[in-house]
């Protein structure tokens, strides 16, 4: 008997690669037989493990072969679930171990082998805890992948395998999941606007069982009139990574002992308007152990589709502001209907250097308004959520933060249209010896027309007679209320000799316009209205 057939009757199975023919013409052409993925072999080291003594592992050793002659790659999957002895059924997290051929990282170690015929190696961890004193382990699932083919090993087939599976002594878990910090993911708000769309949004909470470890639980909301919604909290292994991912939340372990989760949600069209609240949580253990929490302490949530209470007609005033040069507050104003019990709460929110200062107020006319704080770093502000309730708790939500209708409010900034103008421009002193140098600055102080932006900069450039640079400096620094400029010019390092030499400069405002002023090597340079500045260097 050949090896190879030996070797599929020793293992149990036996795969065979047919080659099929066609007759065309009275001759018989031959076609090679399809590739084909197969298991071949699969096996635990031992069939009996003791994890009450702490950890232990057992070490799962299988084979896969593929009878395509030049395949490079070959990778998959294991997945291996836990057996109850008192319901005989599947309980617990699955653990679901990679392997790859080409790759040796991860799960598993490559034994042997080829892309054609591999064997690997996986030190399976076994859980000290389980619902009874003794369970039992056994492979579930196999996915084969090769270089353009797949295939799917099943819980039927995979109990042909004589090593399938094995028997753990474990402790008898005593305890239930426990969770902290429910809230509302990422900082999400409070308010959901739910009209023609959903609003989606994630409830996080971290969860503890350090014996047998997290399997599954659910989360359940209720509302107005009875109403509910809830989602299954599952956790599983990260495709892109080792790591472990719950909803929207990575990291936490292997063995579900912490973990922590963030489960996307949504309120559906046709939600009930009002409040919602976490009613009941539950948590199941690997164990099968089953934790029920009502009405834990977390977010409360509000729903409206602003078919109750109403804001509109929004006016900014003044609008435009001017904060170019200090910061500056402007008021909010609007007009509310359908309030019962008063206004109790307005809250707004801008996308920039802009907020609410001090209490919301009513005006002599009705209007709803509130002061609104404009930082001079601002160059305009939008809201992206805006909130009105009232007495009797209604809520009335616009902006973008909460896919809730635009309020289309935007405090603009004074524009600034032209460029800053010089005046006039000195040097003190105009003219100085050559030898003094070293030891004395000489002070530009450019005189700037006042204008809507401030000038913030005010490079400066020293050219000799040809024309060409022999100093130049960044000049950073603002203008001073009268529109003054200034700037110390040292020339002590850049071995000029005696001679005349031009100083000009360019000017830079706060909105980014620029002009240049006695720049010969710009063609766009101004003149000033008092000719070019000139310093002498004398000899001495």
């Amino acid at each position: 008997m050949s090896r190879t057939l030996a070797r599929g009757f020793l293992h149990g199975t036996l795969t065979l690669a047919l080659a099929t023919s066609t007759t065309v013409l009275g001759s018989t052409v031959a076609h090679a037989a399809t590739p084909r993925l197969a298991l071949s072999a699969l096996s635990f080291a031992q069939s009996t493990v003791d994890a009450t003594q702490g950890f232990v592992s057992n070490q799962l050793t299988f084979s896969v072969t593929n009878t395509e002659p030049d395949a490079q790659n070959l990778t998959g999957t294991v997945t291996l679930r836990m057996r109850s002895s008192v319901t005989g059924e599947l309980l617990g997290h699955d653990r679901v171990a990679r392997f790859d051929y080409n790759y040796h990282y991860g799960d598993m170690e490559l034994v042997s082998g080829t892309p054609q015929e591999a064997t690997f190696a996986y030190a399976m961890p076994v859980r000290a805890y389980s619902d009874a004193a003794t369970a039992t382990w056994e492979v579930t699932k196999v996915t084969l992948h090769g270089d353009d083919i797949s295939a799917t090993v099943g819980a039927a087939k995979l109990s042909t395998f004589p090593g399938y599976r094995f028997t753990a002594n474990t402790l008898i878990d005593s305890s239930a999941p426990t969770f902290d910090s429910l809230a509302l993911y990422n900082g999400r708000g409070p308010y959901f606007y739910v009209k023609d769309d959903p609003a989606y949004f994630a409830l996080s909470l971290t969860i503890n069982d350090y014996q047998s470890g997290l399997w599954k639980g659910s989360i359940k909301l209720v509302g107005p009139g009875g109403q509910s919604i809830s989602t299954q909290i599952s956790w599983a292994r990260d495709e892109y990574s080792t790591g472990f991912r719950c909803g929207l939340s990575g990291s936490g372990d292997a063995d579900g002992n912490y973990v922590p989760c963030s489960m996307e949600m949504k309120f559906p069209p046709g939600t009930a308007p009002g409040s919602w609240r976490v009613a009941q949580v539950i948590l199941i253990n690997n164990a099968g152990g089953r934790a029920t929490y009502k009405n834990p302490a977390g977010p409360s949530m509000v729903v409206t589709s602003n078919s109750t209470l109403q804001a509109t007609d929004f006016v900014v005033s003044p609008n435009p502001v001017d904060n170019w040069r200090a910061d500056v507050t402007t008021e909010l104003s609007m007009a509310v209907t359908g309030a019962t019990r008063g206004i109790s709460q307005l809250d707004v929110t801008f996308e920039d250097q802009c907020s609410t200062t001090g209490q919301p107020y009513t005006k002599a006319d009705g209007r709803l308004a509130v002061r609104v704080y404009v930082s001079s770093r601002a160059r305009g502000c939008e809201v992206t959520q805006l909130s009105v309730r009232d007495g009797a708790g209604n809520l009335a939500l616009y902006g973008s933060n909460v896919s809730a209708p635009d309020p289309q409010i935007s405090i603009d900034q004074v524009a600034s249209t032209e460029a800053p103008t010089a005046l006039s421009a000195a040097l003190d002193p105009a003219s100085i010896p050559l030898s003094q140098l070293p030891n004395q600055n000489i002070r530009l102080t450019v005189q700037a027309e006042v204008k809507v932006a401030p000038v913030t900069s005010m490079p400066v450039y020293v050219y000799d007679a040809d024309g060409d640079v022999v100093f130049q400096t960044s000049g950073n620094g603002g203008q001073a209320p009268d529109g003054s400029l200034t700037y110390d010019i040292s020339l002590s390092y850049w071995g000029l000799e005696a001679g005349g030499y031009t100083v000009g400069f360019m000017l830079s405002d706060a909105s980014g316009l620029r002009s240049y002023w006695n720049m010969p090597d710009v063609s766009s340079s101004l003149t000033l209205p008092g000719g070019p500045v000139v310093l002498t260097i004398t000899e001495g």
